[in-house]
């Protein structure tokens, strides 16, 4: 359902239940018992947000001291570093989930027994 980044060994992608729980996170985020995990998916995308953020204030730093030579790792330098800013984000499904939120008019209640499993309760 929701796409892993590209072309890197190590990152699974997100099974369609996690993606549809992290739907529902983000789409009943108003229910107490999801807020704190509705806060951290928003955490999260803040932390890919500045991650890329500072990759593309690198990139502007080499550009504006090295211009367009070779870059000291080796790599292609600015180019390399400009394209990885926009390619390599690293909670790409995350980024995703707003392509499938709907309007808060037309979203439907919980149903009760799932609205029952989310509400705080204490039995003795």
């Amino acid at each position: 359902m929701l796409a892993c980044a590209r072309h890197r060994p190590w990152c699974v992608p997100a099974s369609n239940a996690l993606a549809l729980q992290a739907l529902l996170i983000t789409l009943y985020k108003d229910e107490p018992i999801l807020n704190q995990p509705s806060c951290l998916l928003a955490a999260l995308v803040d932390i890919d947000e500045h991650f890329t953020a500072w990759r593309y204030r690198h990139a502007q730093m080499v550009h504006r001291q090295l211009g367009s030579k070779v870059g000291t790792g080796g790599s292609s330098g600015y180019h390399y570093l400009r394209a990885t800013a926009d390619r390599h984000k690293i909670f790409t499904d995350l980024n995703a989930l707003p392509t499938y939120l709907i309007p808060r008019a037309l979203l439907p209640p919980l149903p009760a027994d799932i609205r029952s499993k989310l509400s705080f309760s204490f039995s003795a």
